[in-house]
């Protein structure tokens, strides 16, 4: 009682694979006195049949809000953290299928391929870009299979789908870019959303929204993972360069729909996100899409490396579950500290914790302002993930108090980051260092940077 999210050991021993849903109920009882309370709520459940087609199998953990990933005849779901970029055929990908070793040589471990060029040709050019699935496969990368239908013609997108379900690399679906943004038809999104169910169980479908607060419930209904895209860096929140108009609540386009132009913008967003699901009842994914671009149409520049950092990692502060930058090719600057970041963020020992450990956001800290810091507790284990938003140093020790009842025991490592932390109690203390924004020239020989963010592994006593 007054709990939630807690797991409830079930078998399904008696439940038979199949493709349509099971219709289950769960009775709860509160006795007080001589009276009894029953609560009851209802849902559905599919266990679907193993694959025999050699295809993958994508599950959606609605408790965490992460994805683990079988390929063929694999039995052991393997959780996966996705980190990417939205990379358009025409400017990258087309030139020679050895740009996916390339890709895959960074560190990166999922592949948005923006269908711009021939591959928005009818009919489909798959002579063409049947072997980059090949070689995707080969390196294991898996897609974020971009469909970007035309919401009144659903003929390429069946085609694609039916085509290409049974493909070992595929993790997801991506049926719309912006549908808020763009003013699509409200039940747009639904539509190509049933019409994918009907043609593919095995794979949770996304899209992208650019709005604040524009009829999320409807244009969220067409998929299980929301994106979000906010691009706060070097634009002008309250009046339009380009279309030479103010940007309030109700009225204009400033290329990030109610920002202040503050990190805080990316971190609002997600948390404004996952109230309207609570509002709403549903069990929705969410992940990030930060701002690697600039120099174009409302953005006076790119974003420095420590600010992609900041907008990526204030996006997992806020239980985003994947990352997919936009977009590539991108600043050398940028390129040079994803692909670093690549290396973290993928691997086993962080991934675990992103996407099959609680997290706690928020943690309080006293010390300074505008300090973001979230923990994720694993059996013996805690990740902390603390972001200095800040563009100076904060010059004064810094405590962060545990989630719960932890107490530390020491600092394992230290995964991103060069601050030296000190364990007191239920408290990590540190002093959050900067360096000028002027002196990114230094990675990859300093980590440090402003605005700073810490990664910190530590043992504790539960």
């Amino acid at each position: 009682m007054g709990s939630r999210n807690k797991e409830v050991p079930i078998s399904f021993e008696n439940l038979e694979p199949r493709l349509t849903p099971y219709n289950i109920t769960a009775v709860g009882i509160l006795f007080h006195g001589d009276h009894e309370t029953m609560y009851e709520a209802s849902t559905e459940l599919y266990r679907l049949p193993q694959r025999t087609d050699g295809g993958s199998a994508t599950r959606l953990d609605h408790l965490y809000g992460s994805l683990g990933v079988i390929k063929k005849n694999e039995t052991d779901w393997k959780p996966i953290f996705p980190y990417t970029y939205y990379v358009q055929w025409s400017l990258y990908w087309y030139a020679n299928i050895s740009t996916l070793n390339d890709f895959a040589s960074r560190g990166y471990n999922v592949i948005h391929i923006v269908p711009t060029g021939d591959l928005g040709d009818t009919p489909f050019p798959w002579d063409e870009f049947e072997p980059y699935l090949q070689r995707a496969d080969e390196l294991g990368l898996f897609f974020q299979y971009d469909v970007r239908w035309d919401y009144t013609n659903l003929t390429t997108m069946i085609d694609q789908v039916t085509r290409l379900r049974s493909h070992p690399s595929i993790l997801l679906w991506y049926t719309g870019d912006e549908p808020d943004g763009k003013s699509n038809p409200i039940n747009s999104t639904a539509i190509a959303y049933e019409t994918i169910r009907g043609l593919d169980m095995y794979h949770p479908v996304s899209l992208a929204l650019n709005c604040y607060d524009f009829y999320y419930e409807d244009y969220a209904s067409g998929a299980d993972i929301i994106m979000s895209d906010v691009y706060p860096i070097s634009t002008n929140t309250s009046w339009s360069t380009v279309y030479d108009t103010p940007c309030n609540a109700t009225y204009g386009c400033c290329g990030c729909d109610d920002c202040n132009g503050r990190f805080e913008d990316v971190s609002d967003r997600l948390d404004n996100f996952a109230y309207f699901d609570e509002v709403i009842g549903w069990p929705k994914a969410h992940w990030g899409a930060p701002q690697a671009f600039g120099n174009e149409t409302f953005w006076t520049r790119y974003p420095t490396a420590e600010e992609e950092v900041i907008m990526t990692m204030l996006s997992i502060n806020h239980a985003a579950k994947g990352i997919v930058m936009w977009d590539f090719p991108t600043s050398a600057d940028i390129l040079n500290v994803t692909d670093a970041l690549a290396t973290v963020l993928t691997s086993e020992i962080v991934a675990n914790f992103l996407v099959g450990a609680p997290i706690t956001q928020k943690l309080n800290v006293t010390g300074g302002g505008r300090v973001d810091a979230a923990a994720w507790v694993q059996g013996d284990k805690m990740l902390v993930s603390v972001l200095n938003l800040n563009y100076e140093d904060i010059t004064e020790a810094i405590s962060i108090t545990l989630p719960g009842m932890v107490s530390a025991d020491s600092i394992a490592s230290t995964l991103w980051g060069t601050s030296e932390w000190a364990i007191s109690n239920s408290e990590m203390v540190v002093t959050l260092m900067s360096i000028n924004p002027g002196l990114t020239s230094r990675f990859p020989e300093s980590f440090q940077f402003s605005p700073h963010h810490q990664i910190v592994l530590s043992y504790y006593n539960p």
